[in-house]
């Protein structure tokens, strides 16, 4: 049997992709809105593009997933500053609803909050290569943050800190599709 020939590859921005109009049947964005320049530009450009859309992202509108996420809380505080909540701004703008997304305790999807319930896991450095904050806070940041919770993990401070979560199976760290 013949292999199909290789998918077409395209160079592109979310804010300007070179496709027709609905030429996709669905466009799909998985935590990828806040590398963005433009998050608007982009959801509208993918509405145009699809006839479906859907988009996985965080948000941080009412902030309280800082709360509830001991890793942007304890360790992580940058991150919650510069983390940006548009999932209700987006789904107006191409007409969709938002669905709020638990994560549950086994998820090893390996993106940001995926590891919620198995905080060593943060610890690994191949686990922190594949998560985008990392990159963003930068080095000096990474390392306190690796160190303080490394010792926090150690001293069952981390622990006492999150018994709450222990026997939790999901969570809502803030994370939200957008269907349209």
């Amino acid at each position: 049997m013949p292999s199909a020939p290789p998918a077409r590859r395209v160079a592109a921005t979310a804010e300007s992709l070179p496709f027709e109009d609905k030429y996709f049947d669905a466009a799909m964005a998985f935590a990828t809105v806040h590398h963005w320049s433009d998050p608007i530009a982009g959801i509208r450009e993918m509405k145009r593009v699809a006839r479906r859309v859907v988009v996985f992202t965080c948000d941080t509108s009412e902030q309280a997933w800082r709360r509830r996420f001991w890793l942007t809380r304890d360790y992580l505080p940058e991150v919650g500053a510069s983390r940006i909540g548009l999932s209700t701004v987006l789904a107006s703008e191409i007409g969709g609803r938002v669905e709020p997304v638990l994560i549950p305790w086994d998820c090893v999807d390996g993106f940001f909050e995926a590891y919620w319930r198995r905080p060593e896991a943060y610890l690994n450095e191949n686990v922190r290569r594949g998560i985008s904050v990392w990159a963003r806070v930068g080095p000096d940041v990474e390392r306190r943050a690796v160190r303080r919770l490394r010792d926090d993990l150690a001293s069952g401070r981390w622990t006492e800190h999150n018994r709450d979560l222990l026997d939790l199976e999901m969570a809502d760290l803030g994370l939200r599709l957008v269907v349209a």
